[in-house]
């Protein structure tokens, strides 16, 4: 049986994301390898299926391009990536398939899919089936019936004029089932962010969930906190080094929630002497001087703490159990430990006024971070932010492509309007970055061509979506 995945080609010429609940238009020069699609090829061809994988979007391929591709691979089944803010475009893919042959099955994967299967599959009736359930065994065994999705837990299918959902399907406790992600079927050598250290780069996880539940996260519809083994995650890094990969990034909603497994799995890159550099994300709260010191050794340069904002009543309402002062301590204890730091912000939370946004951006610039996001708060179908949104009739509009964050929030307070809220964005911006003691300071970090031409080209990005114009 041929198999071909897709990560569809992006809705605009700067990008997008959609790995593993991601969404929304790159702020600067980001392309992330498409890792839930490699997660599937390598679970696939741990059980013996070959698949191909193409990354139309880090290619910026156009569909009609695609539709070449499925010409020529021919393939009984494509499955392809969506996300909220790219849904429309992402179903094209399906309808694509169709034009090449009506017995091409498609399928869809992804947060928003996950949430809203049915109304996916009456968006385009060229999709067929719509996975809702964690994607892997139930592609796996869809394929392993021959494509019949009758008895196929965690999905929704098109059965003649009607739409069936089947039970959902159980969770993977054990992840090293899922074998390794495909590193070596997608172009390694695109890929790229900010804070990229060496090239070529990719992404991996070494655990899936989250020990928390703030109201805005994805991470819940992807299951509860479950980890690799240590050993089975050195096998993967071992074989990405062989591959010729230098740059890692850890896709990890926090990698050191364990500490004790964290550890082991730091201690053993260090014995193996594993030639990666790396980032990964960590609480506020499971990060201290001892363990950046030891990720540091580990090869790790950047460490990525989300702070979401400095007003403790807004920190509880968006239940993300942590406190400024955490946050402090955690960058502080990264950049005693030599490590990068990139504290994550976002205004229009509930109980947000514009004082509090400017508190949250006045502690930002009072961290010795190195970089800052100031998101907007982005009501994701599925998390319980979206659901207080639209119990209270805050929705401007329900057009998926609005909820980018490209675009001012599709939703306003009555205290509090979605052009105040991007408003703040744009001037949180402006001023974390624009101050001469933090341009002089990076200036003074740049130790490579590379660092030249990275800063230079997302400082550009910067340039023209914050300070030129509003988009």
């Amino acid at each position: 049986m041929n198999i071909l995945l897709i990560e569809p080609p992006p809705p605009t010429e700067l990008g997008s994301i959609r790995v593993i609940g991601s969404m929304g238009t790159p702020k600067t020069d980001i392309a992330w390898a498409p890792l839930d699609l490699m997660i599937i090829s390598g679970y696939l061809e741990k059980n013996g299926i070959p698949s191909i994988v193409s990354d139309a979007n880090a290619n910026m391929l156009g569909f009609q391009e695609v539709k070449k591709l499925i010409e020529e691979e021919s393939p009984h089944v494509v499955i392809f990536t969506t996300s909220t803010t790219t849904i429309y475009n992402d179903l094209k893919i399906a309808t694509l398939a169709k034009e090449v042959s009506q017995a091409i099955k498609t399928v869809a994967i992804g947060s928003h899919i996950m949430v809203l299967p049915e109304e996916s599959l009456r968006e385009n009736f060229h999709l067929d089936i719509a996975v809702y359930s964690e994607p892997e065994i139930p592609i796996l065994e869809l394929i392993k019936s021959d494509l019949n999705p009758t008895q196929i837990k965690g999905i929704c299918y098109r059965a003649g004029e009607e739409i069936v959902s089947n039970e959902p399907s159980p969770l993977c406790h054990n992840l090293d089932e899922f074998g390794f992600p495909s590193h070596n079927k997608v172009p390694f050598q695109l890929y790229r962010d900010p804070m990229i250290k060496r090239r070529p780069m990719t992404l991996t996880a070494a655990s899936r969930g989250c020990i928390n539940a703030c109201i805005f996260c994805c991470s819940p519809l992807y299951g509860n906190y479950r980890k690799r083994s240590v050993p089975h995650v050195i096998q993967e890094l071992e074989w990405i080094v062989e591959l010729g990969i230098k740059e890692l990034n850890f896709f990890d909603p926090g990698l050191t929630y364990d500490f004790k497994w964290a550890n082991q799995l730091f201690d053993e890159m260090i014995r193996r002497k594993i030639d990666l550099s790396w980032k990964a994300n960590a609480r506020a709260d499971r990060i201290d001087y001892d363990m950046a010191v030891k990720m540091k050794e580990a090869g790790c340069h950047t460490v990525q703490i989300g702070a979401e904002s400095a007003d403790l009543k807004i920190l509880r309402n968006i239940r993300k159990n942590i406190t400024p002062d955490m946050v402090g301590k955690a960058v502080s204890a990264a950049k005693k430990a030599g490590l990068e730091t990139l504290v994550y912000f976002s205004l229009g939370w509930p109980g947000e006024t514009k004082e509090t946004m400017k508190k949250t951006i006045k502690f930002a610039k009072s961290l010795k971070t190195d970089l800052v996001t100031f998101g907007q708060a982005t009501p994701h179908p599925g998390t319980a932010f979206y659901d207080y949104i639209e119990r209270n009739d805050y929705f401007t509009t329900r057009d998926w492509r609005k909820f980018d964050p490209m675009y001012k929030p599709v939703f306003s307070y009555p205290h509090l309007s979605n052009d105040d809220i991007y408003d703040a964005v744009i001037h949180g911006y402006r001023s974390f970055y624009m101050r001469p003691a933090y341009l002089l300071r990076r200036l003074f970090k740049l130790r490579s061509i590379l660092d030249v031409k990275k800063d230079l080209i997302n400082f550009c990005a910067f340039f023209n979506r914050y300070i030129l114009k509003k988009v």
